[in-house]
């Protein structure tokens, strides 16, 4: 039960604070939206219940209420008063899941996946009928190797919502993991109808068709994507690469050029765009766009590591040896895995001189 744990003295009235208090706070916040009459309609035979939800509105007219009361909130605790209360998921007619699905993601981010699933099964213990639900437990199960477990449940996902665009992406996911790729694309695909403006999906896609040797529908899918985006470097980029694996060079290099024409947006097209740039010469080019990004991001890697060709190539040897120094202690996997860059752009007398083995 409630104990109590203050009271404070307002100007016409006392108001007593329990260990109850911040509960309600986040018992309205995570199933109600907010809204206190429709967590008291809910709660309307629950006397100590409506009390503290008195006690709350009182304080709210001189206090803000909102998650800085509850949290860090621990949903075992949060499970441990509901019992205390008598509360039960049959008692939640009027509330919203939503809240309780961006809990069991955030626990899930944190890797957390056993509270993660704990917070599914309430959810699903208030509504045996919430899609998302499924499709969470379903994308976690896959998350976590389980994923002819998971299909099970994306499967029922879809079956009660099949607008439920986030199981596709799971599904197709899923069966790309188990190497059935013409499911995957048809899951795929299927995401696309609904949200044709989901970018990642293309590049799984295309890269599925590369997979089962279809670089054809590859390339076409790209090219859809940038009939959308028309200036995604990325897609331009991989397009290029595909047209010289299939013997196009002339197609290649249009790519190349368009890219070429462009300038990064995001820190994912750096590197596309800064190789291309390095291919043709580019070096002072490259080298003000990413002077620009380590000054903004001095800790961008990427931009830092390509900063090390066209330094050489300009005689600014120094400046890349300060690099290389640099990054072969503070990021040494990095700089190994990316290696391969230096020796695509640099001879090996210009390797010699910086230092690169």
């Amino acid at each position: 039960m409630a104990e109590h744990i203050i009271t404070l003295v307002l100007s016409d009235r006392k108001v007593d604070i329990t260990t109850s208090t911040p509960f309600v706070v986040a018992l309205r916040d995570i199933l109600y939206e907010g809204d206190w009459e429709t967590l008291k309609e809910d709660m309307k035979k629950k006397e100590n219940i409506i009390k503290e939800i008195n006690t709350c509105e009182r304080l709210e007219k001189i206090v803000h209420l909102d998650e800085t009361v509850y949290e860090p909130l621990i949903f075992q605790e949060f499970q441990e008063w509901l019992q205390e209360e008598h509360i039960t998921p049959k008692d939640f007619k009027k509330v919203s899941l939503k809240g309780l699905y961006d809990l069991a993601l955030e626990y899930a981010d944190r890797n957390l996946y056993d509270v993660a699933h704990e917070i599914i099964k309430f959810m699903l213990d208030i509504d045996n009928n919430y899609a998302p639900a499924y499709e969470l437990k379903g994308s976690l199960l896959v998350e976590q190797g389980k994923i002819e477990e998971g299909i099970k449940y994306l499967d029922k996902a879809v079956e009660i919502d099949p607008w439920l665009v986030q199981a596709y992406a799971s599904l197709g996911e899923a069966y790309y993991n188990l190497k059935d790729y013409e499911k995957a694309v048809h899951y795929w695909e299927k995401e696309l109808d609904y949200a044709p403006d989901d970018k990642l999906t293309y590049f799984m896609l295309a890269e599925t068709y590369r997979e089962m040797g279809r670089k054809d529908l590859a390339i076409e899918t790209l090219k859809r994507l940038l009939e959308r985006d028309p200036n995604n470097i990325p897609a331009m980029y991989q397009m290029a690469e595909l047209y010289r694996e299939i013997g196009e060079e002339e197609k290649a290099q249009e790519m190349e050029k368009k890219i070429m024409e462009c300038k990064p947006q995001y820190l994912t097209e750096l590197e596309p765009w800064a190789l291309v740039m390095l291919k043709h010469g580019k070096y002072e080019e490259v080298v003000q766009e990413l002077e620009k990004v380590v000054e903004s991001s001095p800790l961008n890697t990427i931009a830092r590591l390509l900063l090390v060709i066209p330094y050489v190539k300009l005689g600014k040897i120094e400046k890349a040896k300060e690099i290389l120094e640099d990054l072969s202690q503070t990021n040494v996997w990095y700089y190994y895995g990316k290696k391969e860059i230096f020796d695509e752009f640099l001879t090996e007398e210009e390797k010699a001189i910086c230092g690169i083995s």
